[in-house]
């Protein structure tokens, strides 16, 4: 594994909280302790032909398919999974396109409600790294508010003098350094060798929960006990008549 570090929260803003019903919000509705274990929904993204379905299998059943064994599947997969993050249970539900990139058509089903996006590229294919920054259009335009983590995958076929069309160390500082906040994880994998998932998975489900967390922090801190925001705002103009 390349790199594996989590950044700043780039949706977390004391506006966005005073701004919206954190009651309704996809954030509360996954902390929901009291009556199960909180989950969270993650889409994998990018070029078609990265490895998405393979991440995707090794989350599933820790299965790995050679290329001359898979077969093209059309239509959006998912599967849920129980990770332990320390003393703590969250429940990941991750997304595959199923090859539906391919015919440019992802719908909307994909992104609502996605608390994450695991943005996919070929370690060995540099096509499928200098396009990211229009898949990280498309996922803060479609699925507002969720973190996005970077995963180059196929680090086993990189050769060992760097040579090809390779992603470089150099490549990938000077992505990050242009992404600022905007990625909350970098990863670097091999499904064929099982090569930095499961820990990539863990640190994800780990971000993701401390997330939430802390916006279910910053909403105790913001709406006095017995009042929603409605009512306390309410409240503040009424004494501001009385006196």
């Amino acid at each position: 594994m390349f790199c594996l570090c989590s950044s700043p929260s780039l949706a977390v803003t004391s506006d966005n909280v005073l701004d919206s019903d954190l009651d309704n919000s996809l954030w509360a509705r996954s902390f929901k302790m009291a009556t199960g274990i909180p989950s969270y929904k993650v889409i994998l993204h990018g070029e078609y032909g990265v490895g998405k379905s393979s991440i995707f299998r090794r989350f599933m059943n820790n299965s790995f398919t050679t290329a001359t064994g898979k077969q093209s599947t059309i239509g959006l997969d998912q599967c849920t999974r129980t990770i332990n993050i320390g003393s703590q249970d969250v429940k990941l539900t991750l997304w595959d396109t199923g090859g539906m990139e391919r015919m440019s058509f992802i719908g909307s089903s994909y992104y609502r409600g996605a608390h994450a996006a695991l943005l996919c590229y070929s370690v060995n294919n540099k096509d499928t790294f200098t396009i990211l920054s229009q898949y990280i259009l498309d996922i803060v335009m479609n699925a507002e508010g969720a973190k996005i983590f970077l995963c180059g995958n196929m680090s086993d076929q990189v050769p060992a003098d760097g040579s090809g069309n390779v992603v470089t160390d150099a490549d990938l500082e000077l992505f990050m350094s242009q992404c600022q906040d905007v990625l909350s994880g970098v990863y670097r994998v091999s499904c064929k060798d099982c090569l930095g998932l499961e820990d990539m998975f863990r640190d994800m489900a780990h971000v993701l929960h401390d997330e939430s967390m802390s916006r279910m922090t910053l909403r105790r801190d913001f709406v006095r006990p017995g009042l929603t925001p409605d009512r306390e705002s309410h409240h503040s103009s009424d004494k501001r008549r009385c006196c």
